[in-house]
């Protein structure tokens, strides 16, 4: 037997050694480039996302109690609710509403062109002030229904925004614009024929696809779609 081949019994633990150590060595070189690095990539990219149907409600007693919306509750004198508005942040929910075109296949958003302060002539999404008692998937169901006619499915939060505006449909002389913080729903809906209330003078869809988005809607309508993308990755 020759003393230059792995066969040798001699030299089969030291062959046996080195190739154990190389291949330790490249399976380390693969998990720290494409290890902890991608993971945290990935975290990143979908940060904000959750889920599929938590729609972040705690409850700190009986449920069915804390969530019930008294008829007083929703809808507050002129005066009261420009109080609320001017010294007050407005809690409201936004609704990202989608179906599939059926002639193109596409994923779609429906967006409304606004009639009044704060977003009065921009294509935004339809929501609104949520209700004392509501979860916001309760809220997104009712504002998409009393907005847009449509029913349909509550099924993820896809994120929180802050949004600021220097007016606001009770403006006065002295005291100017509101702040909101908005949750954003996606809602999917069941029917598909909109009957727009007095909130919004027309209505389009629009595909989800975020560079399309980027070239042509507000910046907080890509957001949103961004949101619904890295909540598909995630969980979709």
């Amino acid at each position: 037997m020759s003393n230059n081949t792995f066969s040798d019994l001699g030299s089969r633990p030291l062959a046996l050694a080195l190739l154990s150590f190389v291949s330790g060595a490249a399976s380390a070189m693969v998990y720290m480039s494409f290890g902890p690095k991608e993971k945290r990539k990935r975290i990143r990219d979908h940060a904000g996302a959750s889920p599929p149907g938590d729609d972040h409600s705690l409850f700190y007693g009986d449920r069915t109690v804390l969530s019930t919306t008294k008829k007083e509750w929703t809808f507050l004198p002129k005066d009261v609710y420009s109080e609320v508005v001017h010294n007050c942040i407005v809690a409201c929910v936004d609704c990202v509403v989608v179906r599939t075109n059926i002639y193109t296949g596409i994923e779609e958003c429906l967006l409304v062109e606004r009639s009044d302060d704060p977003a009065k002539g921009l294509w935004w999404l339809p929501g609104g002030r949520i209700f004392k008692g509501e979860t916001f998937f309760a809220a997104a169901l009712r504002k998409t229904k009393d907005e847009t006619g449509i029913d349909g499915r509550a099924i993820q939060m896809l994120g929180f925004y802050n949004t600021f505006f220097p007016t606001s449909a009770w403006d006065d002389d002295q005291r100017k614009g509101t702040q909101t913080v908005n949750a954003v729903v996606l809602i999917q809906i069941t029917n598909s024929e909109i009957s727009l209330d007095r909130t919004s003078q027309r209505f389009r869809w629009i595909s989800t696809d975020v560079d399309d988005a980027s070239r042509y809607e507000d910046p907080y309508v890509v957001a949103c779609l961004k949101s619904l993308h890295s909540w598909k990755k995630t969980y979709g």
